[in-house]
């Protein structure tokens, strides 16, 4: 049964509890007496040493000597700093949360107390590897490792940074997330199809796996041709939830033939970028009479649009539909991602539909992200606000 009564809470002064969430590259905390937020020091001293050196470089990319040299760059640098950093995956480790973490080329796996003034600590490192989303048990953390566009389920000890890899083949594997008693990760995997020169040409459906720890052992519990079964989560009696959605190949080219008629029309928009680009390059000015008009159309455009596990979602379309349907929170996300509850006969049922992501807390209650906002799902239905928060990922709870 879900509970929706939270526990009391106090922190910074007493023991932490409550839920942890991020949007963009922040933290944010939703206790009973409030919501706090916290940046990730290591993003913000990537961030603030990538300004320091574009300050001292500035006289290279502005001004008419920079137009001079041909090395103008028109687009403002802190924007593109911004998309070279993103949170993965957090995760509660006793007292600390643990959370993964894209810095430019740089990829880490970081400890933070949820406190003031508190220096993070670095797990590990590095620039070869990537590290996506993570789950914590005792000093472990399970977690996505990938190389290239390949992803495999690792291990790493939390106290020195070592870690196994569990896993492999050309699979993109991810969601790790430990059973209740620790004796199992439950995770997804979706095959990869790689042409002679490394580069994928296809990426399979995501199914649910379990990996048994003792034993070495590893067993396919959900698959699908027309679905995605991802964050599979195994809750209090024993039933397991995850994210059902339609499967979408992003690699799969669906209008070849228009790709074809229009290829022409595209060499001449190509040509055209070129030479409107050095015209501001070297003498300031656009070719293009509208362009200031275009640039807002094109802003709101993406403002419109977003970008989120290999999937474009209009965003505005999607909340008016669901706005339609008289939702008392409506969100962003399409109503095909299903929140899904197997028992362990099999037997399945939608507990909630328009899921971006979702946390099962220790007490029962269920707190999921809709795009829009962070809700509790009550066991009659109902449902609660905890916080209207854009983009709210890796719900986690802190005890």
């Amino acid at each position: 049964m879900y509970r929706s009564e939270f526990c009391d809470v106090t922190y910074l002064t007493k023991k932490v509890t409550g839920v942890l969430y991020t949007s963009n590259t922040c933290f944010i905390v939703k206790t009973e007496t409030g919501v706090d937020e916290f940046k990730s020091e290591k993003i913000d001293n990537y961030i603030n040493t990538s300004k320091s050196i574009q300050q001292k470089n500035e006289w290279k990319t502005v001004g008419a000597g920079a137009r001079f040299m041909g090395t103008y760059v028109p687009e403002y640098r802190d924007d593109i700093v911004k998309k070279e950093t993103c949170i993965n995956g957090v995760t509660a480790s006793g007292d600390q949360v643990i959370y993964s973490a894209r810095t430019g080329e740089v990829s880490g796996l970081y400890r933070k107390l949820l406190k003031r003034n508190m220096a993070e600590g670095i797990i590990t490192s590095s620039r070869e590897t990537r590290i996506y989303r993570i789950s914590a048990w005792g000093s472990n953390c399970a977690a996505s490792f990938g190389r290239g566009f390949e992803r495999h389920i690792a291990i790493v000890d939390i106290n020195t940074g070592h870690y196994r890899e569990l896993t492999e083949g050309e699979v993109q594997e991810d969601y790790p997330s430990y059973s209740r008693d620790g004796s199992r990760i439950f995770y997804s995997s979706a095959g990869l199809a790689l042409s002679p020169s490394e580069t994928p040409i296809g990426i399979g459906a995501f199914g649910i796996f379990c990996y048994h720890i003792e034993s070495n052992e590893l067993c396919e519990l959900l698959t699908s041709d027309s679905f995605d079964y991802i964050a599979p989560k195994e809750d209090n009696d024993g039933n397991l939830l995850f994210i059902k959605r339609p499967y979408r190949n992003p690699f799969r080219n669906d209008n070849i033939l228009k790709d074809i008629v229009l290829f022409p029309v595209r060499i001449i928009r190509a040509i055209g970028g070129l030479l409107n680009y050095f015209s501001i390059a070297f003498g300031g000015e656009s070719l293009r009479s509208g362009q200031p008009a275009r640039d807002v159309k094109s802003k709101q455009r993406s403002e419109k649009d977003i970008f989120f596990e290999k999937n474009v979602i209009n965003a505005q379309q999607v909340l008016r539909q669901n706005q339609r349907r008289g939702e008392k929170f409506p969100g962003i996300i399409p109503h095909s991602w299903e929140l899904i509850r197997m028992d362990e006969s099999g037997n399945q049922c939608c507990l909630k539909k328009g899921v971006m992501d979702y946390l099962i807390c220790k007490s029962g209650d269920i707190v999921y992200s809709n795009g829009n906002a962070v809700i509790r799902l009550l066991s009659d239905g109902s449902e609660q606000l905890i916080e209207k928060r854009r983009m709210a990922n890796n719900i986690t709870e802190i005890v």
